[in-house]
C-alpha cells in the first residue's frame, strides 16, 4: 500500500525504490492503545504505516484530546523528524499497527540521491498539510452533519487511493469517542447526527464498519470537494457519471 500511495503523485520505475529498499529500517507491531510517539520526545524517525489504523493528537493539561488526523495503511508520517526537532503531537493505535520506523539520517541521505523519491515524499507532505488546513475549515465552519459527512468521504477516499479498491463499505476502527475529539463534537452528538444520517439513507452500520450508501448525495450535503486530497492521477471516475465524484459544491435540499 505505501508504494501504491506514494505512487500517486510520482512515476516511479522499480529501479527507484531499490535506494528506498536498501534502507535500515525497524518493522515493529503496537498493539491497540499503544504509542508510536509521545509528545516531548526526539523525533528521530520516520515512520510508515504498513496495516492498521493510527490517530495524531493533542492533550490539554486537563486531559481534554484533540484529535488532529488519521493514519491510514501506507501513510508515511512525522517527516518532521527530519529537521531533528522533538515531537509536539501524540501518535496512537487506533487498532494493532505493523509500522516500519527509518532513521532520519539515512532517510535523507536517500533523499538527496533519488529526486524521483524525493517528489514522491514531498508531494505525501503537501497532501497531509492540505488534509490539516481542511481540518481546520471542518471544525470551523461546518454543521455536525457536515463534519461527520466529510471525515468520512475523506477517510473513503484515502483507503481507496491506497488500496486501489474503490468500494462503498469502509472498514473503520473508530469509536464514537474518537470522532468526536477529532471533529470537536460530544460522542452524544455524533451518534445522533449519525442515527439520523442512516434514517435518511446516507449511510448504514456495521460493528467496525460504515457503508456509504449514497455518496454523491453525502458529498452535496457535506461540501465535499476532493480536490485538496490531489488524487486526480487515480482514476477514481463514477462510471456512471460524466463527473469525478466527490466534487460536489451544492447544498441538497435534504
Amino acid at each position: 500500500m505505501f508504494k501504491r500511495r506514494l505512487a500517486q503523485y510520482v512515476q516511479l520505475e522499480n529501479d527507484a525504490w531499490t535506494v528506498f529498499d536498501t534502507l535500515e529500517r525497524q518493522d515493529t507491531v503496537y498493539e491497540a492503545g499503544k504509542d508510536l510517539i509521545r509528545a516531548g520526545e526526539p523525533a528521530q524517525q520516520v515512520f510508515i504505516l504498513q496495516s492498521g489504523w493510527a490517530l495524531r493528537y493533542r492533550l490539554l493539561e486537563d486531559g481534554r484530546r484533540q484529535i488532529v488526523n488519521f493514519m491510514l495503511p501506507g501513510d508515511v508520517f512525522d517527516l518532521q523528524a527530519l529537521a531533528d526537532l522533538t515531537a509536539d503531537h501524540s501518535v496512537t493505535a487506533v487498532t494493532e499497527c505493523h509500522v516500519s520506523a527509518i532513521p532520519s539520517e539515512p532517510f535523507i541521505d536517500m533523499l538527496k540521491h533519488s529526486g524521483h523519491l524525493a517528489s514522491a515524499f514531498w508531494w505525501s507532505a503537501v497532501q497531509e498539510e492540505s488534509i490539516l488546513r481542511e481540518q481546520i475549515v471542518r471544525i470551523g465552519r461546518r454543521s455536525a452533519r457536515e463534519r461527520i459527512g466529510h471525515l468520512l468521504l475523506e477517510l473513503h477516499r484515502r483507503y481507496v487511493g491506497a488500496t486501489g479498491e474503490d468500494i462503498d463499505r469502509l472498514t473503520m476502527p473508530l469509536t464514537r469517542a474518537d470522532i468526536a475529539d477529532a471533529l470537536g463534537l460530544t460522542p452524544v452528538h455524533v451518534s445522533r447526527t449519525m442515527s439520523a444520517m442512516r434514517r435518511s439513507g446516507l449511510i448504514t452500520e456495521e460493528k467496525g464498519a460504515i457503508t456509504l450508501e449514497d455518496r454523491e448525495r453525502l458529498a452535496r450535503l457535506s461540501l465535499f470537494d476532493m480536490d485538496y486530497l490531489h488524487l486526480k492521477k487515480l482514476n477514481l471516475l463514477n462510471p456512471k457519471a460524466a463527473n469525478p465524484i466527490y466534487t460536489g459544491r451544492g447544498v441538497d435540499a435534504d
